[in-house]
């Protein structure tokens, strides 16, 4: 068997590899940075997001019968009622906020490897979102920091 160098579809010679789509090194040190803060404030945010979750479902059956006494009969019902609309409107958060850092920690280590350009460029926009970051405090910054490193045309071709 011989080796045709324009047949795309053939092994590599050295990697074994179809086409010999080895990534860059080059561009896998320039990403590495950015893929490893997305996934630390992924990580972050479960930790967040757990916190609030496990709190609004603790808090909904504590302040159930927490009611002041000095509160007239009719505005007791509406102050129950603010409170577990409250904490439903807390876990509903939680859980979107946990699904956010989930899209986040895969789309991050699609960036790392190198293998979905959009994924990683979602997962970047994503983390500089306050409202829906799941530690925004973090996800902004490194969020920026992923969108200037994914802008760049050496490792914008380095994908696959």
């Amino acid at each position: 068997m011989s080796f045709d160098e324009n047949n795309p579809y053939q092994p590599h010679l050295s990697t074994g590899s179809y086409g010999g789509n080895t990534p860059d090194p080059m561009a896998q040190g320039k990403v590495n940075g950015p893929a490893i803060g997305l996934i630390v404030t992924a990580i972050l945010g479960f930790l967040g997001q757990g916190a609030g979750l496990v709190m609004n479902l603790v808090g909904i059956g504590a302040n159930a019968g927490a009611v002041p006494d000095n509160i007239p009969p009719e505005q007791a019902q509406m102050f129950e009622m603010i409170n577990s609309v409250s904490g439903g409107i807390g876990i509903v958060g939680s859980l979107i906020g946990l699904a956010v850092g989930v899209v986040i920690l895969l789309e991050a280590l699609k960036m790392k490897s190198l293998t979905s350009y959009g994924f990683a460029m979602a997962s970047a926009v994503l983390a500089m979102i306050p409202c829906v970051s799941p530690c925004c405090l973090v996800g902004l910054p490194i969020g920026i920091w992923a969108v200037v490193v994914l802008n760049d045309p050496a490792v914008k071709s380095a994908f696959r």
